[in-house]
């Protein structure tokens, strides 16, 4: 069932509800508003009303430039002497911020169809993000991160290791929207707070998309065509001909996501403990980039070789 998102986002908007009637602020409600088109465009599609994906990556934009101008923030720097001169020009800066929401709510979507995946990337960034908003003394964005882990937490105990039920466009576009704008509040609301550390809080759906983005560019294919070659995919098809076989998808999926964590998990942690010193956290964001890269390859070497190996059998 695709529509597990919905539990989850009205969850999150329960709680949000409940910190609005001890709160003067407006931050979240106005987060909660700009989350509409977003939200609609994915049940529209979930409901199988045949939204395209340029359609919601479109309708994510409207919500990144939503927030922008409810919440009036944006990234105005990059903690890199050529992207704080960028960054700086606030048209530039703007722009960069509305294109990155709309990529990262697309990105969290395309990683939905493995069971736990998703969501357990989710929850541990929105707790990463929480323990940087607490170490900034942003209060209600660590409430709110804290609401967006649990919300998802719940969701979660049916979405692995059987997955009774997926996020769907809805969820995955909803949540992943929430997501990207408390790292942007965060980097926006506190100068201490070193860009690449969140880039490593959410680290896996930006370099899931950015991988995926430049192979095809270097294959010479459409970048927005769906393939079946993103690093959770090529794991769960190694699983299935090294070690598990064929046609038992309902062991591969939840594994896939185990063997995940270190590579879901370490950056996120890494940014966490290098919340202020940007330097350090630029370099840990080029390695894990360089790991999400050579686990790739090596993937697809064991897989190939095994397959290789695999005894033929006889027409007869």
């Amino acid at each position: 069932m695709r529509l597990g998102g919905l539990a989850a986002i009205f969850g999150f908007v329960f709680g949000v509800t409940l910190l609005l009637m001890h709160s003067s602020t407006t931050y979240s409600l106005y987060l909660l508003m700009s989350l509409i088109p977003a939200f609609f465009a994915g049940l529209y599609e979930d409901l199988g009303h045949g939204v395209s994906a340029g359609r919601r990556f479109l309708a994510s934009g409207l919500s990144s430039a939503a927030a922008v101008m409810l919440l009036g923030l944006w990234v105005w720097r990059g903690d890199l002497p050529v992207l704080d001169a960028v960054m700086g020009f606030i048209p530039v800066g703007i722009c960069i911020t509305i294109f990155f929401g709309a990529c990262y709510s697309h990105a969290v979507n395309l990683i939905d169809g493995m069971n736990g995946l998703a969501a357990t990337v989710i929850i541990f960034s929105s707790f990463g993000i929480a323990s940087i908003a607490a170490q900034s003394n942003l209060h209600e964005i660590t409430d709110l991160a804290l609401l967006l882990c649990a919300a998802t937490f719940g969701f979660q105990l049916l979405n692995w290791p059987s997955a009774k039920l997926f996020l769907g466009d809805a969820g995955a576009y909803g949540l992943g929207h929430i997501l990207a704008w408390l790292g942007v509040s965060i980097v926006a609301l506190a100068s201490d707070v070193a860009i690449p550390a969140v880039m490593l809080v959410l680290f896996y759906p930006i370099f899931d998309t950015v991988h995926t983005v430049l192979r095809r560019l270097r294959a010479r294919k459409n970048i927005t065509a769906p393939d079946r070659m993103h690093l959770h995919q090529k794991i769960r098809r190694g699983l299935e001909i090294v070690w598990i076989g064929q046609n038992r998808r309902h062991i591969s999926n939840p594994l896939t996501t185990i063997f995940l964590l270190p590579m879901t998990a370490a950056p996120v942690a890494a940014g966490v403990v290098l919340w202020d010193q940007p330097v350090a956290a630029w370099s840990f964001l080029v390695v894990f980039s360089a790991v999400f890269g050579g686990t790739h390859l090596i993937v697809t070497a064991l897989a190939r070789r095994y397959r290789k190996q695999a005894p033929v059998c006889s027409a007869n």
